[in-house]
C-alpha cells in the first residue's frame, strides 16, 4: 500500500511595497549649457582668460629670471676670482717653500758640527710649519669669506612669480 503524505506549500512571506523617492541632483551650475555652441564659447574665454594672465606676466617673470640668473653670474665671477687668487698664493707659496729647501740644503752644507746641523733643521722646520699654518690660516679665512658672498641663499621668493597666481595660489609666509 502506498501511503502519500501531504505537504503544504510553503508561503513566501508577502513583500512589503514602498516607494522610493530618488531625488535627482541639481544639475543647472554643471549642465548650464544650453547648446553645444554656447559650451565652446565659455571654453574659449576661460582659454582666452588664463593665456592672457599667462602672457600678461611673461615680461615679469622673464625679468625675475634675468635677476636671477645675473645674481647667479655674479657669483661664479666672485668665486672665480677668489679661485685666482688662491692658486696665485699657492704658486707663491710653493716657489717660496721651494727657495728655502735649497737654502736649507746649502746651510746643511755649511753646517761643520753637528751642533750646526740640529740648528738649521730646528730653525728651517719652526719656519716651515708657521709659514704652513699661517698661508692654512689665510687660506681658511678667504674660503669662508668667499662662501659667505657666493653662498647666500637666492633673496628672490618664487611664490613672487605671479604666473600661475589666480590658479594656483601660494601660501603667503609672515
Amino acid at each position: 500500500m502506498a501511503t502519500t503524505t501531504k505537504t503544504a506549500a510553503k508561503k513566501a512571506p508577502a513583500a512589503k511595497t514602498q516607494t522610493k523617492t530618488v531625488e535627482t541632483p541639481d544639475l543647472s551650475d554643471v549642465m548650464s549649457f544650453s547648446t553645444g555652441a554656447e559650451w565652446v564659447e565659455k571654453s574659449k574665454e576661460q582659454f582666452e582668460t588664463m593665456m592672457s594672465s599667462f602672457t600678461g606676466n611673461f615680461d615679469e617673470m622673464r625679468e625675475q629670471a634675468e635677476e636671477i640668473a645675473e645674481t647667479a653670474q655674479t657669483r661664479m665671477k666672485t668665486v672665480q676670482d677668489c679661485a685666482a687668487k688662491t692658486n696665485a698664493s699657492l704658486m707663491e707659496a710653493a716657489q717660496e717653500e721651494m727657495s728655502s729647501a735649497v737654502q736649507f740644503a746649502s746651510d746643511l752644507g755649511k753646517a761643520k758640527t753637528l751642533t750646526d746641523v740640529m740648528a738649521v733643521q730646528q730653525s728651517y722646520w719652526t719656519k716651515l710649519f708657521e709659514t704652513r699654518m699661517a698661508r692654512a690660516q689665510e687660506l681658511a679665512e678667504t674660503t669662508v669669506e668667499t662662501a659667505r658672498e657666493t653662498m647666500t641663499p637666492v633673496e628672490f621668493p618664487f611664490a613672487n612669480m605671479k604666473a600661475f597666481e589666480k590658479f594656483f595660489p601660494f601660501s603667503v609666509k609672515a
